[in-house]
């Protein structure tokens, strides 16, 4: 079994510039917390336990994390004797505000997908640590750390998020590939089954529920393949449908034969 350690940490200041990684270096650790997927177990270090909670990284497989990547690891690097950098790494703020094209706050996934609420923000926490409210401080960094393991554990069974869009407020998906096939893997059994003429079977995750959910299984004859979009006969529907390569999370080549059709105009399209 993979062992995977989620884990997320707040700090003594806040910082001035986010985006500043020598001053993230300095900002000081007040409490980092984890799960780990080995015992199933929460845990919460303060700053004279880091080097114990170091030792934990250096067996993991896979640090998880929601804005990990330029917050988190480049604030706690001081205090191990290895290249966080090396270890392999899921940034859930990187993965889905690339797929959106804009920012995406964890308060915001969990609030959709869990139907759960965030107990503060990092200011809060600086206040809590500066006050000495350690009580206050560790519960909301494991209160962070359980929503960010929720969501990781969501999006590889379900290969998608929701959150509320701020343009019209539904709730809408985001596809993630966590434990999933890669995209290369996908685009090159859509093209063997168009190739070769044969029945995939795809996992696809719509943008809105249309009352079926958003994870859909859909078995398709594939007809074309333009760029990102992918135009198939949908056995289902029994029309001609599209789509996106980036939102098809699951695919597996059937030895059923496709259909040869005439390609056509769809009504949905």
């Amino acid at each position: 079994m993979r062992n995977e350690v989620v884990f997320d940490l707040e700090t003594k200041t806040a910082p001035r510039d986010w985006a500043a990684r020598d001053e993230l270096k300095s900002l000081g650790v007040s409490v980092a917390g984890i799960w780990s997927s080995q015992g199933d177990s929460f845990r919460v270090f303060r700053e004279e336990e880091l080097g114990e909670l170091s030792k934990i990284f250096k067996a993991a497989d896979r640090l998880i994390g929601f804005a990990i990547k330029k917050f988190d690891i480049p604030v706690l690097q001081p205090y191990v004797d290895f290249d966080l950098g090396e270890i392999p790494a899921v940034d859930m703020f990187e993965d889905v505000s690339a797929t959106l094209g804009h920012r995406i706050s964890l308060a915001s996934l969990a609030k959709a997908t869990l139907k759960a609420e965030k107990g503060g923000h990092g200011l809060e926490a600086v206040a809590w640590f500066r006050s000495g409210d350690w009580a206050k401080l560790e519960e909301y960094c494991l209160q962070d750390v359980r929503l960010t393991r929720d969501l990781y554990q969501y999006g590889q069974k379900f290969g998608h998020l929701l959150f509320e869009s701020l343009i019209d407020r539904k709730v809408v998906s985001v596809p993630v590939s966590w434990g999933l096939p890669d995209e290369a893997e996908v685009r090159a059994l859509i093209d063997k089954a168009r190739d070769e003429k044969r029945m995939l079977e795809i996992g696809y995750v719509s943008r809105e529920d249309a009352g079926d959910g958003f994870l859909k299984t859909r078995r398709i004859e594939v007809m074309s393949v333009n760029g990102d979009e992918v135009e198939a006969y949908d056995s289902l529907r029994q029309d001609v449908r599209k789509f996106r390569v980036g939102r098809i999370v699951s695919a597996k080549l059937l030895d059923e034969a496709a259909k040869d059709r005439p390609i056509v105009q769809s009504l949905f399209s």
